[in-house]
């Protein structure tokens, strides 16, 4: 170790090769300029929202007389970001309906229209419930494929595709109404009326099911209001909604950016991504409502802080710097770094600084042990950082298998997922965090969908510079074949790794509450998003237009 430091040190900053990135610039300003956290008619809109609640609860609880209706509902609550007032009952009546043998022997039986059937479909489906696929057989010929007619029906193909993507491993029927109703659905745009073909073309660039929810309920709502037979209570309701929410988050927002600010992390580490604002989105992605506020502020942070080490790990050290830098992580304190930059040094201070003060939070809240497991987390990605970094510095480019194997841990997603769960003071119990530390079928799907969908977005920018081998140079290598069909097949895999959480989130034995559960799909959600066709997490232009509509524009009353 000595040696090592001594070699640190006799090196200047001019005589080190580092593999620095040409990443885009921070875009955004303080967000205590950009916009106001202070409402006037806060006061009279959340007097406005708590009647409109009571009234939104009524029409909810009178419309179980009519299942499909009722589950329509269901659907314009969730679709409008207002479901999580009424989860108790929404869980109540699907769980009655689910477990009522005639409802769903009527969905089988009866000539329900294809909007109906697909729209019963997911809304169990996204709730736990795994609703069998033979309700969509009533819409294939005796040829067994889907009927022509149904490719003039813009609503119900819309329907059918998100529905067809909560489908689990052996469903292919789900696969035939996937490819159906894309094909035919990317033909209706210029024939449907212009608020459906905007849903339509958002649709087929992300599917409901795994869009931010978020990003859906601010589309949906400015769609929902063009439609002739809206609810304008429902309507309303979910205005005032989305202005109170966004106030709070815009709140929150200012406190994530002035604990950056506070630390001059610009200045202290001048080649690392700023993404104060997309890490706060994140957040938001992972849960919105107003119950996670503090989840909201410490899971940004943790995102944050595994942007800061991931581009210290990809951008910045050296193997011989970040030998002792992962060792100072995996021992927990400055021992053995004195040699490394000053911005190594720090870094390693913020990290060590935040989870400190984080695990005597939890312990005063109660949640005793684990603090200590949301350090371990850091451990973990920190070692999958450097076996990275190793890989590079020997110009190895590692089998698939062997990238897979490493690409579970260095996907961040057991630091993601460990961070979701510190704020959530009622149900991220001790239980949770010991069963994540055990690397369960939920969090190594979750973490093959964001380190194979990672890759594909960012490989050509990283290709720009010397950089470890990703999924798909790996995949090319241990399989011979060329750049576009190992990307094919990495595509391939991710979608398959979505089968799978389908099927893990369709469980009905779990352990933990549904909220728990939901972090997973989320996460996921976000990574789909933020990395399905570019990686607009680095290039923040590319992000702007989810910021402002969700963070910087009011919705008009």
């Amino acid at each position: 170790m000595q040696e090592v430091i001594n070699t640190l040190s006799a090196l200047t900053t001019e005589e080190i090769n580092r593999p620095l990135a040409d990443f885009p610039v921070n875009i955004w300003e303080d967000p205590l300029i950009s916009f106001s956290v202070l409402d006037p008619e806060s006061e009279i809109n959340e007097e406005k929202l708590s009647s409109l609640k009571e009234t939104v609860r009524e029409l909810l609880m009178a419309s179980k007389e009519k299942p499909i209706e009722n589950i329509k509902l269901i659907d314009a609550l969730c679709r409008l970001g207002i479901s999580y007032h009424f989860e108790g009952e929404i869980f109540a009546q699907l769980e009655t309906m689910f477990g009522c043998h005639g409802f769903l022997q009527m969905i089988r039986d009866n000539e329900f229209d294809l909007y109906t059937v697909s729209l019963v479909f997911q809304v169990f489906r996204q709730f736990g419930y795994k609703l069998g696929v033979d309700v969509f057989n009533n819409f294939k010929n005796k040829d067994g494929k889907f009927k022509e007619h149904l490719a003039e029906d813009a609503r119900g193909l819309l329907c059918l595709y998100e529905a067809a993507h909560w489908s689990t491993h052996g469903e292919d029927i789900l696969d035939e109404a996937l490819a159906f109703s894309r094909s035919h659905l990317e033909g209706l745009t210029d024939q449907s009326s212009p608020h459906m073909s905007i849903r339509i073309k958002n649709a087929l660039k992300h599917a409901y099911p795994r869009g931010i929810s978020r990003i859906e309920t601010r589309q949906y709502i400015s769609y929902y209001e063009e439609e002739d037979l809206h609810d304008q209570t429902l309507l309303e309701f979910a205005k005032i909604d989305f202005n109170l929410l966004q106030m709070l988050h815009r709140k929150e927002l200012c406190q994530v950016f002035r604990w950056y600010s506070s630390l001059e992390l610009d200045l202290k580490l001048p080649y690392a991504r700023n993404r104060t604002v997309e890490s706060y989105l994140w957040a938001v992605g992972a849960y919105s409502e107003p119950r996670y506020s503090q989840a909201r502020i410490r899971l940004a942070i943790v995102v944050i802080l595994l942007t800061l080490v991931d581009d210290t790990y990809d951008a910045y050290g050296t193997i011989e710097e970040l030998e002792p830098f992962t060792n100072a992580f995996t021992m927990w304190n400055p021992s053995g770094i004195e040699g490394l930059p000053e911005s190594m040094k720090y870094l390693h201070h913020v990290v060590l600084d935040f989870y400190g003060k984080l695990e005597e939070d939890m312990e005063r809240e109660g949640r005793s042990g684990c603090g200590l497991l949301a350090k371990k987390s850091m451990i973990v990605t920190a070692k999958a950082y450097f076996q990275e970094a190793k890989w590079l510095s020997e110009d190895y480019v590692a089998t698939f298998d062997e990238y897979k194997e490493n690409g579970v841990y260095s996907s961040s997603y057991l630091a993601l997922l460990t961070g979701s769960f510190l704020g959530m003071v009622d149900e991220g119990t001790l239980d949770v965090f010991e069963w994540l530390s055990t690397f369960p079928p939920l969090l190594v799907t979750s973490a093959l969908i964001g380190r194979l969908c990672g890759d594909i977005a960012s490989c050509k920018f990283e290709h720009k510079r010397k950089h470890v081998g990703t999924s798909i140079d790996c995949y090319m290598k241990q399989y011979g074949i060329s750049w576009e069909k190992a990307e094919e097949e990495i595509k391939i895999m991710a979608l398959d790794s979505w089968k799978s959480l389908n099927q893990e989130l369709m469980t009905r034995d779990h352990s933990f509450p549904f909220p728990i559960v939901m972090r997973f799909l989320n996460l996921s959600r976000v990574v789909e998003v933020f990395y399905k066709d570019a990686d607009i997490f680095t290039h923040p232009e590319l992000m702007k237009h989810h910021v402002v509509s969700l963070f910087l524009n009011k919705i008009s009353i």
